[in-house]
This record gives C-alpha cells, structure tokens and sequence, in this order.
C-alpha cells in the first residue's frame, strides 16, 4: 500500500561532494521516491551544518533528514558522522542514516522490504513500532519487532513470584500482544531473544532486512532524538540504514 499522505512530508539530506553525500542522496531518494515527500538538498561542507539541519527541524521544514556514515565506519555498516552525533542529542526530527558505501549498491530492486524494530516494551518502543508499521505498509515491505530479553540475577523462589505478579504480562507476552495487534497485511514478526541486546540487534540486522528502527531513550525532551545507550552502541555498526525516531509527545 503506497498511498495517501506523505509520512515525511519534507525529507532533508544532508550532502556531500563525496561517497558519503552520495549515500545520503541515494537513500533519501528511495524514500522519497516511495513516500512521495519533497527533497530538499542541503549542503554540509561548510559553516555549521547540525545547526542549520537542526534550525530547519525547529521551524518545521525537516520532517526526516538522511545523512551518510563517518569516512571511519566499514563498508555496509552504519557509523555516525559529527553532524550526526549533534542531531542524535536533541533534534526534533527524524534521523535516518545510511550505511557506508550504500550510494554504490545496486538499487534496481525496492532495497526498502524488511523493516525491522527495536522493541523493549517502553513507549518509546511502541512509537518506534507505530512508525515502523506504517513505513512498511507505505513500502509494501513486511516487518520483524524484535524484543530482547537481559538476563538478570536469580533470586529467590517467592520474590520471583511477587515480581512476576507485580510486572503484569511478561515480555515476550508483551511483544506478542504488539505484534498481534498490527494490520494483518504486514505480516509482522515477533522475535525473542535472549541476551545482550545491542549483540541481539545488530544480527537481526544482517538477516534481510533493509532497514532498522530505533526509538529514543525514555526521559528528556519530548518529541526530541536523545539515543540511549544500546541505540547509541548498535547505530555505530548496523548492517543496513537505521532510522532513530524521537520522543513520542
């Protein structure tokens, strides 16, 4: 379904005359081409390119900005540059960030079909799902919620218990329940783990799928990017582009 309005109604790429602003441009516009958004090119060479990517977020006129890796990040991974840390910590826009090298690939084919996010039950996650969905259902694409559970240190028998009865669903309830409640057409996922998540996100990432979703950490500004520590940790390596979705209000 590829319809209807715009999700990012006004798409900023942040470029470069090299690879990198080559990856940005060509990520944008596979979005763009698909969400039917406008494209604005911004040139980032000179003066202080966050702030004045940041400014056009603040006035509204950046729904989405793209940006390409760091020189430093390997090729087919993901690694923010200095414009995109600025914007990682505080920009009331959304971020999507393009693997080194992926200006280069072979774009004959729809690159956008597996979405997949990261999911831990928060809200933050849950707007990180919403948006997700209608990524997907705009793409056409079909979608894995990935959920990872930490492991913890035993306790005993009855404070287990009490915790349990304390906490409502489990998790891996909890995600099912997300997952169950999405359009059917979707297709959507649930994926379990068990484990370090950061480890946990980063391989689901090199299985097929195209791009990944983030949400921002659960306090701060809202409807800001403020990363939390395992999103600040996978976006330095992922194996596909990922998307940062900021603070629901």
């Amino acid at each position: 379904m590829s319809g209807g309005l715009p999700i990012y109604p006004q798409v900023v790429v942040g470029y470069e005359e090299n690879d990198r602003g080559e990856d940005a441009r060509v990520l944008a516009e596979r979005v763009v081409e698909r969400d039917r958004g406008d494209l604005k090119v911004v040139h980032v060479e000179k003066g202080s390119p966050s702030d004045a990517l940041q400014a056009l977020a603040e006035k509204g006129e950046a729904d989405l900005v793209v940006l390409g890796s760091t020189h430093r990040a390997h090729i087919g991974s993901v690694a923010p540059g200095s414009v995109a840390e600025h914007l990682l910590h505080g920009a009331r826009c959304r971020l999507m960030i393009a693997p080194k090298g992926y200006g280069q690939a072979d774009h004959s084919q729809d690159r956008l079909r597996v979405a997949a996010v990261g999911f831990d039950g928060m809200a933050e996650s849950y707007a990180a799902l919403d948006e997700t969905a209608r990524l997907a259902m705009k793409f056409g694409g079909s979608l894995r919620v990935i959920g990872v559970a930490t492991p913890v240190p035993a306790i005993g028998a009855a404070a287990a218990a009490q915790v349990g009865a304390d906490a409502g669903p489990d998790f891996q309830t909890q995600l099912n329940n997300a997952v169950a409640e999405l359009p059917e057409e979707l297709h959507a996922l649930p994926v379990f783990e068990r484990g370090d998540p950061v480890r946990k996100l980063l391989e689901a990432a090199e299985i097929g799928v195209d791009l990944l979703v983030l949400g921002s950490r659960g306090f701060g500004p809202v409807m800001r990017l403020l990363i939390g520590s395992v999103s600040s940790r996978v976006i330095r390596e992922a194996a596909c582009p990922v998307l940062v979705v900021p603070r629901p209000a």
